[in-house]
């Protein structure tokens, strides 16, 4: 509706308010419900965050040897093939998987759930349907490549200042100087130019190490180091973004404003998540239960059945992990009375003490890689020479897809979210960012597009057609054919459009 009449009827009620003419329309999302997990998914999150806290102190350049072996006192060890494959024997992982014995004997294949949970499981395996090292760290993020690393971004974002001060955010058309200095002053990141010596960040050599610098970073640091970075050296927007003939659709700044807004609908969309009524309890929860149900000879009858099944599947088929689990609690300090103790190993001095402070991290981190993909020419033949990086160049849309599963492993790493948690995260985070490229891009009123490649490997483009002076109309696409956005509630009914 537009903000009032120009003219009085008899009639009519007049109503002040509402939308002016050409403001773009405030998006209308809808959060999904927290992830559901059938008893053999359980069962393997769980085994995935046990065999992520036994290899916390292992050098990454040793994971990919299955030979590596990791000692846990001075009687037992194990090999990485031997972790491998203990998860492998779960049926989560195992399509020919048998029926669990015990008192709930029950098919817990992966066939058995379809939709989402499906999904997520797929992108836990290769080509061949396997669990592999290479897949086991890669997350949930569909990235190629056969290397395991991290992402090289984390090398043009060195240690920072930890006096933040949190102030208002400048406006878009605000100069460059006074953005510099508002993100150096929220985050720690600041502009290198290429002339400049940059200094080396500490090395991150260890899922350990790789967790103590997450969490002790602002959320947004490293991308926008290296959003400076690629705007320094002179990194090309997406083709669609390139004007033709007059001023560009896009400014440095517009870029910043917008990375602003993506974290801060993040985090408060984080926030509501955590109030829901039907938000998981945490991974420490569920393996406190399990350790409780497996040290008793008969379940509780009243316990839940999804729990039940899932700590015999890890009893019946992951044997092993649960005892060199229970003699790393041991080792650490945490010995129980009776049976094993399969509490999930806690990092001490490495994490915040309030899940609160890093609740955020992942959603924040798929929005801004979002971001990165989608306004800089991501293709595979744009690559941009950082200093400090290979001879071959950055190749953008790798990268900041792989900052994202950093992020992702470095929470479960921690043992404080599963990897399913992750797996929705940062897919809210690749909405919200769409939601605000919808809103800039259709402010401009004028033909734009741009495209990249979505956590899912899916091609994904927004196209935006100008409409007059009320700016323009953004379509989604994704693997060529228009879709709904992403998020995007859609009205259960009739509504009053026009009066």
């Amino acid at each position: 509706m537009s903000a009032r009449t120009d003219f009085d009827m008899p009639c009519l009620r007049l109503i002040d308010g509402g939308r002016q003419p050409g403001m773009p329309a405030a998006p209308n999302l809808q959060l999904p419900a927290a992830p559901h997990m059938g008893p053999a998914e359980l069962a393997a999150e769980l085994a995935e965050l046990y065999a992520l806290s036994l290899v916390r102190d292992l050098p990454f350049e040793l994971m990919q040897n299955p030979h590596c072996t990791v000692w846990i006192d001075g009687t037992t060890r194990f090999t990485l093939h031997e972790l491998l494959c203990e998860l492998r024997s779960l049926s989560w992982f195992d399509d020919q998987a048998l029926p669990v014995p015990g008192p709930i004997e029950t098919v817990l294949c992966s066939r058995t759930v379809c939709g989402e949970a499906d999904h997520r499981r797929g992108l836990r395996l290769n080509g061949d349907g396997q669990l592999t090292l290479r897949t086991l760290f890669r997350g949930v993020v569909a990235r190629h490549g056969t290397e395991m690393r991290l992402s090289a971004f984390h090398r043009a974002d060195p240690d920072a200042r930890t006096d933040l001060e949190p102030s208002e955010v400048p406006d878009a058309t605000a100069p460059m100087s006074r953005w510099l200095d508002w993100i150096e002053r929220c985050s720690g990141a600041s502009l290198t130019l290429p002339d400049e010596p940059e200094m080396a960040p500490p090395g991150v050599d260890t899922p350990r190490a790789l967790v103590e610098r997450i969490h002790k970073s602002h959320p947004c640091r490293t991308y926008f180091n290296a959003v400076l970075r690629l705007l320094a050296r002179g990194a090309e927007f997406d083709t669609g973004l390139r004007p033709l003939a007059g001023e560009a659709p896009l400014a440095p700044q517009g870029i910043l404003s917008m990375m602003a807004e993506a974290a801060d609908l993040a985090f408060s969309s984080a926030m509501r998540m955590q109030g829901r009524a039907d938000r998981l309890s945490r991974p420490g929860v569920f393996a406190a239960r399990i350790t409780s149900l497996l040290r008793t000879d008969e379940m509780p009858a009243q316990e839940n059945g999804t729990l039940r099944a899932a700590a015999e599947e890890l009893s019946h088929k992951a044997p092993n992990l649960l005892h060199w689990i229970d003699r790393y609690n041991r080792v650490h300090g945490r010995d129980g009375l009776d049976g094993q103790t399969l509490l999930l190993p806690a990092m001490r001095w490495s994490v915040p003490q309030h899940r609160a402070d890093y609740v955020a991290q992942a959603m924040i981190a798929g929005a801004l890689s979002t971001l990165l993909k989608a306004l800089f020419d991501s293709r595979r033949h744009a690559r941009l020479r950082m200093v400090g990086a290979d001879r071959c160049g950055v190749d953008i849309c790798a990268e900041a897809d792989r900052l994202a599963a950093d992020v992702a492993l470095a929470r479960s790493v921690a043992g404080g979210y599963f990897q399913a948690e992750n797996h929705q995260d940062l897919r809210l985070g690749e909405a919200l960012a769409c939601q605000v490229l919808r809103r800039r891009l259709e402010a401009q009123g004028r033909s734009l597009s741009l495209g990249f490649t979505d956590f899912d490997g899916r091609a994904v483009s927004l196209s935006v057609h100008p409409r007059g002076l009320h700016g323009g109309h953004a379509t989604f696409q994704r693997d060529g054919r228009l879709a709904p956005w992403p998020m995007e509630r859609m009205r259960s009914g009739a509504h009053l459009a026009v009066v």
